[in-house]
This record gives structure tokens, C-alpha cells and sequence, in this order.
């Protein structure tokens, strides 16, 4: 048992503060997907997708359809062997502050996989994550989940090493979710010998259009691809991991279609995409470093709020200097082993269009591609599962009672 207010107290700092949950949290383990862990994401789940506000937030409404029960046994399939599994113990979890939910699926691995949680919310109050705690107390209120209460603590404090290096001291694994100085300065911290670490740090992801599949589609089906490809865009500004940066198109000849997709995309953006002055003094901060890098730069663009930029030679420095805000380099390639350079191991996510995925796949075997942890179709980028950057969570999360 582990009181966060005696560590706050014991270490002088007063600026812990709990969100939701117990201060006396247990550092147990169970099986992996054990049922009554199960039975309390399916009613989580429930309770989300009925919630008439929760329908307002479209990544929490995925949360709740993919936290549903029928898909968690499905996903328990993948771990169906005669290994017996149980959880590590007491996991950390370190959430970015720009992505609201990625807490809610890192403490549901933690669980799924058997273990208690201490979770560090997003600094930003987001009125999505205000609401999913409100439906996570509604659901706790239920005697049968009374033993849910002491496996998870949700908690907020600054920015602090001090605080940052007492739990990693203290827990069985940790998962960090954040750019590449948040992941060095984790590493820096001493852990138990046994720590399990998974650390999740800066990614970029890419988009493959084939023009001849597109030229086949009718406008009604062009506008559904678009509609998809703003979802796996402009949801979150373009700052999560796997939105993509840069639009691949393969052919030899130019299409009247290219455009077309673009024009539809543009109508999208225009309708849905609140580009406040916060945003746009960002994006104009961000493309100024872009043209002082690159000065050849010929951008296109129908409004601000989406902007094209053709490249015929992509820099590394370049793909770290992403504008965001619908921001989209395009290059133009006439096969698949010209994507090959611009692989490399940053690059998390490939969303493909027009394509098997056996042919991308024997493209990462024959190229021997160090780079891409994952193939998704349009409109499933944020997709996000229990195998993410080439870790399997659960499997990381757990260990094996050898017999």
C-alpha cells in the first residue's frame, strides 16, 4: 500500500495533487485480462457512448467503442497460450500535455495487463478529460467495482525532478508518453533494478496516396477519404504522433483527381477546422523557421488553415520543423522503393490508400527498412492499440509465472 499524500509530505512537495482516485493505492498484480477488470471497462464503455456530451468529443467517443467489452475479449485472443501472465505491479504513467486521452488508454493497458497505476494527467485542462472523470466516478459508485478504486490514482503536479525521480523509484514499470527531452530526462532518473520502461518519443507519420486507385473513385467516394483524412489530421492540430506530416503520391502522370481531393479537403477544413489566433500565430512562427531552412519553398493554399508544400528533396531538418495547423509536405514518387529515403526510424505511422498491405509490408522486408511500426488505412490513424511503436504493451507490462 502506497500513500502519495505521506510521499508529498515526506519529500516536501505539497504541489501533488490528486485528481481522482485513492491516496492509498495498491501495489498488487492480477492476470491479464482478468474478467473483473473487463466487466468494469465494458460498463465504462457503456456509460460513455450514452453520455449525450461525451458525443461532442470524437476521440472520447472512441475511447469508449474501442474500451468496449466484445472488443477487449477479442483482443484477448491475441494472448491466449499456455503462458500464465500476471501483471508486474505498480506502473507509472507519463501522458503528453497536447493529447487529451492518451491517460485513458495508457491506465486501461495498465490495467488489462494487471497492474495498479499512479497516472500523470495532461497538464491543459481539457473539457474532454473533465467529463470521462465524472463517467469514471459515476461507474465507481457501483459496490462491485470497489476493488477498481484502489488500482489507479490519477494526479497532477508541475514540472518537478525531484517528484518525477521519487516515483520512478518507487514502481514496477513506467510508460512515457512525450517528446524526446521528456524521454532523456526520464532515462536519467535511477529505477529499481527490474523496472520495466517503454518509452513513446518523438514520431512522425506519413500518407500514400496511389493516383491511379483514386482515379477510379466517384466525388461521393473522394469526399469520404477526405473526410477521413481530416480525422487523421486536423483532430489534434496535427501534434499527435501518428498524424501525418507528409503526402506521398504515386504515379507517373499528374491527375485532374489530385486536385480534386484537395479542393474536396479544402471544403472540409473550411467547415469544421477552428483555426483560432492562438493557432495561426503558432503556424506562422512554425513555417517561418520552415522558409529560413528551406528557402525555395512554394507553398499552396485556399485559406491558411491548409497549407501544401511540394518538395522534390526532402531534408530530415525539414520533417523536425513541422508548420502543424494542416500543414502538408507532398512529394511525388513513380514507385514504392523511391519512398524508401524518406524512411527512417522516426517514422511511426504509414496511412495508405490504393494499396495492399502485403505490398507495403514486402516493401519494409526487401528495402530492409529500419523505420514505419504501422500500416493503417485512411481515417485510422489514432487508432491506438495495445501494440504501438513496435512494443506489444501487454506483454512488456506482464511476466511470466514459468512452470
Amino acid at each position: 500500500m502506497l500513500s502519495l499524500e505521506a510521499v508529498a509530505m515526506f519529500r516536501n512537495h505539497k504541489n501533488i495533487k490528486i485528481i481522482f482516485g485513492t491516496s492509498q493505492i495498491e501495489n498488487n498484480s492480477s492476470v491479464i485480462f482478468d474478467d473483473e477488470i473487463l466487466n468494469f471497462l465494458g460498463v465504462l464503455s457503456e456509460k460513455i457512448l450514452n453520455n449525450k456530451e461525451a458525443k461532442k468529443f470524437p476521440d472520447l467517443f472512441t475511447l469508449g467503442f474501442w474500451c468496449r467489452k466484445s472488443n477487449l475479449i477479442k483482443l484477448k485472443k491475441d494472448y491466449n497460450s499456455e503462458d500464465f501472465r500476471l501483471g508486474r505491479g505498480l506502473v507509472l504513467h507519463i501522458t503528453p500535455s497536447n493529447v487529451p486521452l492518451t491517460f485513458a488508454y495508457s491506465l486501461i493497458f495498465g490495467l488489462i495487463s494487471g497492474n495498479s497505476n499512479i497516472v500523470r494527467l495532461p497538464s491543459k485542462n481539457f473539457e474532454q478529460v473533465k467529463l470521462l472523470i465524472q463517467i469514471l466516478s459515476l461507474v465507481l459508485k457501483k459496490k462491485k467495482f470497489t476493488f477498481i478504486k484502489k488500482r489507479f490514482v490519477l494526479i497532477k503536479y508541475k514540472n518537478s525532478d525531484d517528484i518525477s525521480e521519487y516515483l520512478s523509484k518507487i514502481v514496477d514499470g513506467r510508460l512515457v508518453w512525450g517528446g524526446d527531452k521528456t524521454v532523456s530526462k526520464f532515462k536519467s532518473f535511477v529505477t529499481s533494478p527490474r523496472c520495466v520502461d517503454l518509452f513513446f518519443a518523438n514520431r512522425f507519420s506519413v500518407c500514400l496516396i496511389n493516383i491511379k486507385s483514386l482515379n477510379k473513385l466517384k466525388d461521393i467516394e473522394i469526399k469520404k477519404l477526405c473526410n477521413k483524412f481530416y480525422n487523421d489530421s486536423y483532430l489534434m492540430d496535427q501534434m499527435g504522433c501518428s498524424s501525418p506530416l507528409i503526402v506521398f503520391w504515386l504515379g507517373s502522370k499528374e491527375s485532374k483527381y489530385k486536385e480534386k481531393f484537395w479542393n474536396f479537403f479544402s471544403q472540409i477544413v473550411n467547415e469544421k477546422y477552428d483555426f483560432d489566433l492562438s493557432a495561426s500565430n503558432k503556424k506562422i512562427s512554425n513555417l517561418t523557421k520552415l522558409i529560413l531552412n528551406e528557402k525555395n519553398l512554394k507553398p499552396k493554399y485556399d485559406r491558411f488553415n491548409l497549407l501544401r508544400i511540394n518538395f522534390k528533396h526532402l531534408s530530415e531538418r525539414s520533417i523536425n520543423l513541422n508548420p502543424h495547423y494542416g500543414s502538408f509536405y507532398e512529394v511525388k514518387i513513380d514507385n514504392l522503393k523511391k519512398l524508401s529515403p524518406y524512411i527512417n526510424k522516426k517514422l511511426q505511422t504509414l496511412i495508405y490508400f490504393g494499396f495492399k498491405k502485403k505490398e507495403l509490408k514486402n516493401l519494409i522486408i526487401n528495402e530492409k527498412i529500419k523505420g514505419v511500426d504501422r500500416f493503417v488505412p485512411f481515417g485510422r490513424a489514432f487508432d491506438l492499440n495495445t501494440k504501438w511503436d513496435g512494443y506489444d504493451i501487454i506483454l512488456n507490462l506482464s511476466r511470466i509465472i514459468a512452470d
